[in-house]
């Protein structure tokens, strides 16, 4: 198996199929600027990032005084432009001037005070382009529904003063709507961009320079020596190589773009349908996000709005995220199963050993990362470290070394996968800006509640639906930033959860939202690539995917699976948390082997399921213990009908 060298054509499919707008990669005199702004970037980001001799607000206008420019001389206005515009060469120069205004007076920013100081007619042209370009930006790269929501909040912060009820505001000036926007942490220059123009641009370049080097290599050959000799082969080597290759790219879409190329098209050669090959690609890469130890941008926003080491946050992620990939991989297996589908062939199985060797300097820097990792270093060093180490061990290949060319490349390439996360995170700054200074949060907390009930299980039902309905066509990132905006306040303040549990139930709802219809993008990606219905597709996935709707219900009450309290706590929650997934697993799946399961017992191992996620060891143990003596006799009843046949 041969990993790809580009998801180009993939990606170009998934926009067309979105409706938005296209991404390209220009040449000429415009193509050089595009080279030298993302080296200039890497090298200045690193060293900022590095160092941290540069305030919030000063990172994050220096930030964009090289990303907007990039972002509007790679990304076209519209669907149907295939090339770039005299308009977006402009949007591009105001994006610096704007962005430059802001750092070259940064000291005067970092000193304000509300209500004192006063913005200039410099600070109000340069805001309100900054502002305007934000907003375009988010329309162009990351689609219609972050910018529907972008704004109908903008529209509320205008116009909320003259509604009735309980959602009225007092009316917000256009001058502090600006103040707050661009020179205050709660806008454009909050946390969520700070979080991308830092660690988040360094893991995407450690990333991005991993793969330049050959490293996805590495994983197609170990998840191929691993499970292509098993039943169903190529579905679990898709499962194993999307996960790995997950655990670097932290992007759903991205890994779909990256390993699915490969994948998809073995599987269908081996006899899985289209709609099926893109369903377990889809699935698979959407657990990308919350499975340690990069998770894309998620896992640095989370530790900057809790304050829990990043290091931390990866090790609670663990266990859930490989429950998560536990369910995946069941169900995947049991449809082989069903289906006896056909193995990888042996000669497109490396075999482990050789893999290993094939591929041992790739090891490295996966190693230099998780060494770094458990010293505890900061994530910035963590990335930056890990980079190096994988240009240094690229050397001792011939074909993965990174050259000057390779090295500007995967320069490039970073710059041009931080456009949608920028966009996304400077919306985010803005919405979460535009909640503070309307209260919206409070005023949501009482919807919830109305909606709800006020009790815990029925409003985490309510905020699952709402994390699901805000990720239609929106990454990760930004259905994650709103949901902490708009939901952790109720659960941590109203009912008392730990801020953990609400943050990783947040996040797995916001990974899951990447494959829940009507707008999946994993699931358009994965549809472009293997010629499917992404409407078709979608459902499946999310069947697929079973793990990652049930895990959050479970931690929430049994949070040892997030390494809370004592060693037998995580012990056990974490057996029973396998157990829960499996079980919901073989219930939506509906067969055992080749026999299929009678409606009634497939409810009472959904009930089973349930009672599992009950905080209380007796009543745990005994539905674990019924469900494994239910399959263990619907898989001696099977096994006797094949006998019988036979």
């Amino acid at each position: 198996m041969s990993a790809p060298q580009s998801g180009g054509g993939s990606r170009k499919g998934v926009l067309a199929l979105l409706g938005e707008t296209q991404r390209v990669r220009p040449g000429g005199i415009i193509g050089i600027i595009v080279a030298v702004l993302s080296v200039v970037a890497v090298f200045l980001i690193g060293w900022l990032a590095l160092y941290g001799i540069a305030t919030q607000h000063h990172q994050v206008a220096l930030f964009l005084v090289l990303l907007l420019p990039i972002s509007f001389l790679t990304t076209t206005a519209t669907a149907r432009a295939a090339r770039l515009t005299p308009v977006d060469v402009i949007f591009a120069a105001a994006g610096c001037i704007a962005s430059g205004w802001f750092a070259a007076h940064t000291d005067r920013f970092d000193n304000w005070v509300t209500g004192f100081s006063s913005l200039s007619p410099g600070d109000t042209a340069a805001g309100v382009t900054l502002f305007l370009l934000c907003v375009e930006l988010c329309r162009r790269s990351v689609g219609l529904g972050l910018t529907a929501i972008l704004f109908t909040l903008l529209a509320y912060v205008a116009f909320g003063q003259h509604i009735g009820g309980s959602f009225r505001h007092a009316g917000v000036t256009f001058d502090y709507f600006l103040e707050m926007q661009v020179v205050g942490t709660d806008g454009i220059f909050g946390a969520p961009l700070y979080v991308a123009a830092s660690y988040a641009f360094l893991f995407v370049l450690f990333g991005n320079f991993y793969v330049a080097s050959g490293g996805g290599q590495l994983f197609f050959d170990l998840a191929a020596a691993l499970t292509g000799r098993s039943i169903g082969g190529p579905a679990k080597a898709c499962v194993v190589s999307s996960g790995l290759y997950g655990m670097i790219s932290g992007s759903p879409v991205a890994d779909v773009a990256t390993t699915g190329p490969v994948t998809i098209p073995v599987m269908k050669r081996l006899g899985i349908s289209a709609e099926r090959a893109g369903a377990i690609e889809a699935a698979s890469s959407a657990g990308g996000a919350m499975m340690p130890p990069v998770m894309g941008a998620v896992a640095f926003i989370m530790s900057n709005f809790t304050g829990i080491p990043y290091y931390l946050i990866c090790q609670y992620a663990a266990l859930p995220a490989v429950g998560y990939y536990l369910g995946v991989f069941a169900l995947v297996h049991l449809e082989a199963v069903r289906l006896n589908l056909g193995r990888v062939p042996e000669d497109e199985i490396v075999g482990l050993k050789i893999a290993l060797i094939r591929n041992w300097p790739r090891l490295v820097p996966i190693g230099v990362l998780l060494l770094l990792l458990y010293q505890g270093f900061s994530p910035a060093y963590i990335a930056a470290g890990s980079t190096v180490s994988v240009v240094v061990a690229s050397w001792l290949t011939r074909d993965g070394a990174i050259g000057p060319r390779r090295f500007v490349d995967a320069c490039v390439d970073t710059c041009l996968s931080m456009v949608p996360l920028t966009a996304a995170v400077a919306a985010a700054g803005i919405i979460i800006g535009s909640i503070e200074l309307t209260g919206l949060s409070g005023k949501f907390t009482l919807l919830l509640f109305e909606l709800s009930g006020g009790y815990l299980v029925s409003s985490l039902l309510v905020a699952a639906a709402i994390l699901v309905l805000l990720g239609m066509g929106m990454p990760t990132v930004g259905v994650y930033i709103m949901g902490i905006a708009l939901l952790a306040p109720v659960f941590i303040g109203k009912f008392g959860l730990p801020m953990m549990d609400v943050h990783m139930f947040i996040l797995f709802y916001s990974c899951m939202s990447s494959i829940t219809p009507p707008v999946a993008v994993a699931a358009f990606a994965a549809g472009a690539i293997a010629g499917a219905n992404p409407f078709r597709l979608a459902p499946y996935a999310c069947k697929l995917a079973v793990g990652g709707f049930v895990l959050p219900f479970y931690f929430v009450f049994n949070d040892g699976v997030l390494l809370q309290g004592s060693f037998v706590k995580i012990i056990s929650d974490t057996i029973v948390a396998a157990a829960l997934v499996l079980s919901a697993s073989l219930a939506l799946h509906g067969f055992i082997r080749q026999r299929p399961m009678a409606w009634l017992l497939r409810g009472t191992l959904v009930l089973l399921a349930v009672a599992m996620a009950v905080p209380h060891p007796a009543v745990q143990y005994g539905a674990v213990a019924a469900a494994i003596g239910l399959y263990l006799i619907l898989r001696r009843d099977a096994n006797a009908a094949e006998w019988k046949t036979t």
